[in-house]
């Protein structure tokens, strides 16, 4: 059979005979499998990776730098991935809730990575300043005064599960944390796709995960 023969063949598959495919195949076949899955289910999680990182000046090289990190990591742990019967729309469902799962954990990874490069280089390069330092150097030395209520939140925000990170983040990016606020219909759309649950849910569960929040950083 030919390569393109081939190609065309697994584009006939079913989602769960593609999965099936991708932990039973050999090395030969194995890159064909997923480039197959690739295809079908990167723009997915491509539009929800853009959803989490608009808010950043270099969001859409995160996003795709997501897309990538999430299937490498999804390929590495297929064989844990649990193929269900039922009918296809469920499965496909439940496969992206379990890329969006990791997509998210991703996210969160990717952006520490990000922004401590940032800082690094910011510090390499910045330019040299115009005035006279000379006197500076016999002054004492500033000391840096950490922001405590950044620290309160990110401690906050750890102890959450990746699904309540993963809403309160998109609610942040349209900027509607506040309870009379709504965040657009496609964003709540792909959140309830990800997560495989409803929008009376999603809202729930930032209102919760927000009262944690408060509740952490009120109690230190």
């Amino acid at each position: 059979m030919s390569t393109l023969s081939i190609a065309k063949s697994l584009r006939g598959l079913s989602d769960r005979d593609l999965v099936l495919g991708l932990k039973s195949v050999g090395e030969t076949d194995l890159p064909r499998y997923q480039v197959e899955f690739y295809r079908r289910f990167a723009p997915y999680i491509y539009k929800v990776g853009s959803q989490c990182c608009q808010i950043y000046p270099d969001g859409n090289e995160l996003a795709r730098d997501l897309v990538q990190e999430t299937f490498i990591k999804a390929f590495i742990a297929i064989d844990k991935f649990m193929v269900t019967v039922g009918e296809d729309a469920v499965f496909k469902k439940h496969i992206k809730g379990w890329l969006g799962k990791i997509a998210n954990r991703q996210f969160l990874k990717l952006y520490a990575e990000r922004k401590n490069a940032n800082a690094e280089t910011e510090c390499t390069e910045a330019e040299e300043p115009s005035y006279d330092q000379f006197s500076s150097y016999f002054d004492p030395p500033r000391e840096e005064i950490p922001s405590i209520y950044v620290t309160l939140l990110r401690e906050a925000m750890s102890q959450l599960k990746d699904i309540d990170q993963h809403i309160v983040n998109a609610y942040a990016a349209e900027g509607c944390l506040e309870s009379t606020r709504h965040i657009s219909d496609r964003a709540m759309h792909l959140l309830c796709e990800t997560y495989q649950t409803t929008s009376e849910n999603i809202r729930k569960r930032k209102n919760r995960a927000l009262t944690k929040i408060k509740a952490h950083c009120l109690k230190n």
